[in-house]
């Protein structure tokens, strides 16, 4: 089956201007030869630390920022020729909720608001707004002023407001970068939600490590406006031989059971010395049930069981290090 792509840009190059004297300046590339392809549907992760060009990326892809070279399509739509057919079918959600929040209006007359704007149908409105207050939990809070209501609720406000059109894109700049930890998990919570009960495509930038490796299906590690790295979280860790590790101590076992989880397919290595039984594992949630249930079959005696996960944080600062010491 054909892959379908939501998005696929070539050699994208975004240039700034820098003055460095009263008269002389400089160009620098905070988008640097950059190319994707992002899968309908997918969940896709742009992660950098603060300057890597996350955000010009996205307000390309968005529309919203003419690139100064490559190509592109978003929607099957020319990023230089179609800019206004772009912005019309994507969705962009900026890094602070109340961007685009009027206080002075309900938390329902904004959406209200955002749906005249947006020439949403007189005749769908008022069932579309109570279908999205009800899908992110705003409906007790539909008449209360946005200011009265917290950081993470105003979030999913500006969210509501960018689902109003059903737009098959949605970007999301940093969505949970000023919310606290209640606010965020909940803020993630609904993106997946979004994601798999309306099939929305997402693109989201993001610093925050855990963030990436809860939401994404793949991730892009961005450095000095280039992609450095672009895959799977396991398939990263794979290149850099970042694996979870899983220890148990136990009675003898017999060398057929080695080689029996050797050959499972989420197994890296495995090998038994000194009553220790040590695995490499891209699944060590599988592993360690698994396992542990193949030795009980055994009858074979457990003392004790350590695991150790490989994060996105180790994967993330290999890449960086590997990608800036080739440069």
């Amino acid at each position: 089956m054909a892959v379908e792509y939501a998005i696929k840009i070539n050699n994208i190059i975004k240039k700034y201007k820098i003055k460095q004297r009263a008269i002389k300046s400089r160009y620098f590339n905070a988008i640097d030869d950059v190319s994707l392809s992002i899968e309908k549907g997918e969940i896709f992760g742009l992660l950098g630390t603060n300057g890597a060009g996350k955000t010009t990326l996205i307000k390309i892809m968005a529309g919203l920022l003419e690139a100064d070279g490559g190509t592109g399509k978003v929607l099957k739509y020319d990023l230089y020729k179609e800019h206004k057919k772009i912005r019309a079918k994507v969705s962009l959600v900026a890094p602070t909720a109340d961007v685009g929040t009027d206080n002075n209006l309900t938390v329902k007359q904004n959406l209200e608001f955002w749906a005249v704007v947006y020439n949403l149908d007189k005749n769908l409105r008022a069932q579309r707004i109570d279908e999205l207050l009800l899908f992110l939990d705003l409906k007790e809070y539909e008449d209360f002023w946005p200011m009265s209501i917290s950081a993470g609720m105003r979030q999913r406000l500006a969210i509501a407001r960018s689902l109003l059109v059903k737009n098959p894109i949605l970007f999301l700049d940093e969505p949970t970068v000023k919310l606290d930890a209640k606010g965020a998990k909940a803020v993630r919570n609904f993106i997946k939600k979004i994601n798999k009960d309306l099939g929305i495509t997402i693109i989201l930038t993001t610093h925050f490590i855990f963030e990436a490796e809860e939401l994404c299906d793949r991730v892009a590690i961005m450095d000095k406006g280039k992609i450095i790295s672009c895959d799977t979280i396991n398939n990263l860790r794979k290149r850099l031989k970042k694996y979870d590790l899983l220890e148990i101590e136990c009675s003898s076992i017999p060398k057929d059971i080695i080689d029996q989880i050797s050959k499972w397919d989420y197994i890296v290595k495995c090998t038994y010395n000194n009553n220790l039984l040590n695995i490499e594992s891209l699944k060590v949630e599988v592993s360690i049930f698994e396992v542990l249930k193949l030795l009980r079959q055994q009858d074979l005696e457990i003392y004790s069981v350590r695991t150790k996960e490989a994060s996105l944080e180790s994967v993330f600062i290999s890449t960086l290090n590997n990608g800036r010491n080739s440069i």
